[in-house]
């Protein structure tokens, strides 16, 4: 059985070696702690540039994860995004390139487009304050990430970083340029996702925010609720 103290712990040290003159941001999970408070997440995920993929490949190499396989998906302006799972012990590690891919409406955000102009921070996370900076997504990245992923935790991640200023019209335009049937029945279920009371209540629950009753808590949601709709809808 996984010590989840001992993954954190791991996850931080590693982070720590973190190849700044590779191109490649920290997304997901873990990315979130650069704009709000940390949680556990089963995963590392990183994008990379296509032409950096081959440097990661050592650096993860050289700190003893080992690639237990790879899968390639469709050609994204006549390049395939591939995703490579990386482990060791506890720890595993995502290596995306090419894009990040929604499973559901097969659409992709390019990954030129996510890795314009990183953040470098230094991460806090449960196990402690990273030692080294950390090159994260922007803000628009991840907001866009995770409102295309559409799952009740990353839309509950995006609620506990609203407060952080976010150009919502520059992820709107990506999901413009990205329009398709199957992209827009995406985005209408993350919104639909937000105007659930059930959304609301399990959301609070997952940040430890208190009770649904808050006029404060009551407020903050409705507000979130306008951002993802300014993030999603041009008209």
């Amino acid at each position: 059985m996984i010590d989840p103290d001992e993954r954190e712990q791991q996850v931080t040290e590693l982070l720590a070696k973190w190849p700044t003159e590779l191109e490649g941001v920290l997304i997901g999970g873990y990315a979130v702690a650069a704009y709000g408070r940390p949680r556990y997440s089963e995963d590392i995920d990183v994008l990379a540039s296509r032409e950096s993929r081959s440097g990661w490949v050592r650096w993860l190499e050289k700190r003893q994860l080992r690639r237990e396989r790879t899968y390639v998906g469709p050609q994204e302006h006549g390049h395939p995004v591939d995703l490579q799972l990386w482990h060791r012990g506890p720890v595993s590690l995502d290596l995306m390139t090419g894009g990040f891919r929604d499973r559901d409406s097969h659409s992709v955000i390019p990954e030129s487009w996510i890795l314009r102009d990183p953040q470098t921070v230094r991460l806090e996370l449960l196990s402690g304050r990273v030692d080294s900076p950390v090159k994260v997504v922007r803000l628009e990245g991840l907001w866009a990430m995770k409102i295309l992923a559409g799952r009740p935790q990353d839309l509950t991640d995006l609620f506990g970083i609203m407060t952080q200023s976010v150009n919502l019209a520059e992820v709107r335009g990506l999901f413009v340029s990205l329009e398709q049937e199957a992209l827009r029945r995406k985005l209408d279920s993350a919104l639909k996702w937000v105007h659930e009371p059930k959304s609301y209540a399990d959301s609070l629950s997952r940040l430890r925010l208190g009770s649904p009753l808050l006029s404060e808590n009551r407020s903050a949601w409705e507000r979130f609720g306008g951002m993802v709709e300014s993030a999603i809808r041009s008209g």
